[in-house]
């Protein structure tokens, strides 16, 4: 059986192509460039790929749709599938994806960001920088013990976030289409619910998938919901927020601090307003690195599926089985 594996980021391509390899009866074919990929799609069975920009997901789609077309399992090496997902995948092959892959060091991001704002971690930099012994920043600290965290969006991010903010003794709320209940959450609320969640939360941490519903659920009247001086953390996508929107909340105080690891676009541009926006911290995207296991569970993920495929199993992690859609939170 023949995959060609599309290898567009570094994040773990050693390994991912050293596991493929080792498949049995598996044929592996690298490319790093969309041209290269539509040419080797023709006579392939199976494309591993990561999420990309939506004229990459037409010309991509136009050729899984064309006579001939061989290829019937595609897996994408990411939890985000966006630019594809929203076009409706071709019918007739299976579609998966990296499921929780990277979930845990992305909540440890979210939790280091958070942690960071609550800290004056920023602060810190700034007096030592200047040599400065700046007592006042006591006055600043907060502490997550007893605080209120909302999670938007329960999907693998938001339970291994919830995980690590139960151990902080933090109140966790969710909301989510599923509400999801485990151990860890206080409260599961239904995204209808979403302004009842920011009212009561002292700190708020996106993690939901980005689809045409979710673009842009937090702008004006949700920061208006939020308590003042509100946390906001955003590991999800940029989209899910209103830019425009949370650089107002920033400047008026209703919300406090905010650290974003997305941005829309990415990368950010450096006229864009956001920049000058007070308390906001940016990470440029890398959340999911920096993490031996999360590299080792995506290659175990794809190539588990490739030899589930060619035994003829069912495979992990399906967002679509060859008919309409589907979606699930990242």
């Amino acid at each position: 059986m023949r995959i060609v594996y599309w290898a567009k980021l570094q994040l773990a391509r050693k390994e991912i192509i050293a596991a493929l390899q080792a498949v049995p009866g598996a044929e592996l074919q690298v490319t790093t460039s969309l041209q290269e990929t539509l040419q080797a799609m023709p006579g392939a069975q199976a494309l591993a790929l990561v999420h990309g920009p939506q004229e990459e997901a037409k010309q991509v789609f136009a050729a899984l749709r064309s006579p001939g077309n061989t290829v019937r399992w595609m897996h994408f090496i990411s939890a985000g599938r966006e630019g594809y997902e929203e076009l409706g995948y071709p019918p007739g092959i299976v579609v998966t994806y990296a499921g929780g892959g990277v979930s845990p060091a992305v909540a440890e991001h979210a939790m280091a960001l958070l942690l960071a704002m609550c800290r004056r971690v920023p602060d810190m930099v700034s007096v030592t920088q200047r040599r400065t012994w700046d007592r006042s920043l006591a006055a600043k600290a907060r502490s997550l013990e007893g605080a209120t965290m909302a999670i938007v969006g329960y999907g693998h991010i938001g339970r291994e976030l919830a995980r690590r903010a139960d151990g902080f003794d933090m109140r966790i709320l969710t909301v989510s289409r599923t509400m999801e209940r485990d151990p860890h959450i206080d409260r599961a609320l239904p995204m209808s619910g979403l302004r009842e969640a920011l009212s009561q939360a002292d700190a708020v941490v996106v993690a939901i998938a980005l689809a045409p519903e979710t673009r842009h659920l937090l702008g004006d009247a949700e920061f208006e919901a939020c308590r003042p001086g509100t946390l906001l953390v955003n590991v999800a996508r940029g989209a899910v927020i209103d830019q425009q929107a949370l650089a107002r909340a920033l400047h008026s105080g209703r919300i406090g601090a905010a650290a974003l690891d997305v941005t829309d676009p990415e990368p950010l541009p450096a006229d864009d307003p956001l920049w000058t926006a007070p308390n906001l911290l940016i990470s440029p995207h890398f959340a999911g690195a920096g993490s031996p296991k999360s590299v080792e569970r995506l290659a175990r993920g794809v190539a588990g599926n490739l030899r589930r495929l060619m035994a003829g199993q069912s495979l992990e992690h399906v967002v679509s089985d060859g008919r309409p859609r589907e979606r699930s939170e990242a």
